[in-house]
């Protein structure tokens, strides 16, 4: 079937993988860039329990999307040789499972009202479901511009849509939409953004009025494992949410949400450069361990390269951040950013174990995996949130050494990886951040008396030439790699 008609499909799958990091990462810098000011905006007009109540909505509306595509968007990815009638069957798979979702929806509103006590969210709901509408009619056409690593037009449209959603968002923050600029915000992007990929697919391929079970029945047993996956990973993912929801409020919820999202977010948007390109690469080489293993190591250097010096200099800026950027009243925020930069380090390095798994057709031990790390959570979440966000935030912390010492022998066996190699991988970045963070906090200590404002220009400023200097008298050659790559050879 051909889809793709322009010089990414003649490319070798090296030089896709390539372009695909290069394309994720012009995606990645500005779609953050794009939130990052949209977020800085929307702190100063909206209050912490507009964002405590948007947290409450995703939740709700999160959990339903793990169910959206029946897991197997994936499937279609790890498939070699899908034909055009599965796709079509797989589309409209995907629109009957968005209605049902959006039924379920106004269903169980009262039960999302009963649970966090906020009878608002009852109306919010209403209007929040209409992404099931909306989002699965272009899952089928996202799916494939992945599984061929077309990423520089599936990036323009990350891109596109990402300035719909800011300037909306914040339009409607300004005319005192309040929450509802939120949710109307990501509804005009998804709108949007399915107008734009039947546009882009419009010449090569589009779904028929075809449906036929039996044809996908084959895909079903990957795609269960990844939806029993997808929904207990959401589940581990947000019962941290779900809990200080339910027990410290929106407001809590609403300051929670900053810091996590200051420091979480940033790095679930920088692994996707590589992890969202690592799995269909991985997938074409899924029998080759030895490919598996220095594609792996790879990924998680750039990962390490990228993730560890923002974790430590944010670790360090962290009170200055706050409050030049978001303002005073978000400094109930802090601490619990200082925390989860401690926490983001493990969860950049724990992201491209999804990919490794998915490529060697193991997702059930992912399912399992996530089964164990929802039942550890929710315990030490609950005993957290007794000493509020920060609590919880800590909690959260000192779960993720054993979780990752149990995990990643587990992967490393699956492709014949030692830990010393791993380790390895992740060398450098770490002693230079540790090298970049000493430095800052020296260079603080001298001139703690300037304005905060200048101090955090200065702290930041200083940290990326410390740690871009340090990384290239250890490793010059990984520049000329990256260079290399911006230029898509």
């Amino acid at each position: 079937m051909d889809v793709y008609g322009d010089g990414e499909k003649k490319m070798t799958l090296k030089q896709q993988a390539v372009s695909g990091v290069k394309w994720s990462g012009i995606s990645m810098g500005a779609v953050t860039g794009f939130q990052f000011i949209t977020l800085a905006v929307l702190a100063r007009l909206l209050s912490p329990s507009d964002f405590g109540l948007m947290g409450m909505i995703m939740v709700v509306i999160g959990f339903a999307q793990a169910f959206a595509d029946m897991g197997l968007s994936n499937a279609i990815i790890q498939r070699q040789g899908v034909e055009e009638d599965h796709l079509s069957s797989f589309f409209w798979v995907n629109v009957f499972s968005g209605i049902i979702l959006f039924v379920c929806i106004l269903l169980c509103r009262p039960i999302a009202v009963l649970y966090f006590k906020q009878s608002d969210l009852s109306n919010y709901l209403i209007f929040a479901a209409f992404i099931f509408l909306i989002t699965p009619v272009g899952q089928i056409f996202t799916t494939l511009l992945r599984k061929e690593l077309r990423f520089k037009t599936l990036s323009k449209i990350e891109i596109t849509g990402s300035v719909v959603y800011s300037a909306s968002t914040i339009g409607l923050a300004l005319a005192k939409f309040e929450v509802l600029s939120l949710i109307f915000g990501q509804l005009i992007r998804s709108l949007f953004t399915v107008i734009i990929l039947f546009f882009v697919f419009r010449e090569s391929w589009l779904p028929r009025f075809h449906f036929s079970i039996k044809e996908i029945k084959s895909y079903l047993s990957f795609g269960a494992f990844q939806l029993g996956e997808r929904v207990v990973n959401y589940l581990s993912a947000n019962i941290d949410y779900i809990i200080i929801g339910r027990f410290l409020g929106p407001s809590a919820l609403g300051f929670y949400t900053l810091a996590y999202n200051l420091m979480i977010f940033p790095l679930t948007k920088i692994n996707p450069i590589i992890t969202k390109v690592a799995f269909p690469a991985f997938s074409k080489v899924q029998n080759d361990n030895a490919k598996l293993r220095r594609g792996y190591c790879k990924v998680i250097n750039y990962i390490s390269m990228l993730s560890f010096p923002m974790i430590a200099g944010m670790l360090v800026v962290a009170p200055e951040f706050i409050r030049s950027v978001y303002g005073a009243k978000w400094e109930p925020s802090i601490i619990a950013l200082q925390i989860f930069c401690l926490v983001g380090a493990f969860k950049s390095l724990g992201n491209p174990i999804g990919s490794i798994l998915l490529a060697k057709g193991r997702p059930d031990i992912g399912l399992y995996w996530n089964v164990f790390v929802v039942i550890v959570l929710s315990f030490a979440v609950i005993g957290g949130a007794n000493w509020g966000i920060n609590g919880v935030a800590a909690a959260i912390l000192f779960t993720q050494v054993p979780l990752f010492l149990i995990i990643q022998p587990i992967v490393n066996k699956l492709i014949d990886l030692k830990f010393s190699q791993y380790l390895n991988a992740i060398k450098l970045p770490f002693v230079c951040s540790v090298i970049m963070l000493v430095g800052i906090s020296s260079l603080r200590i001298i001139i703690s008396d300037i304005d905060t404002t200048m101090l955090l220009a200065i702290s930041i400023i200083s940290g990326g030439i410390i740690y871009l200097i340090t990384y290239y008298m250890k490793d010059r050659m990984i520049f000329v790699e990256l260079k290399s790559m911006l230029k898509g050879n």
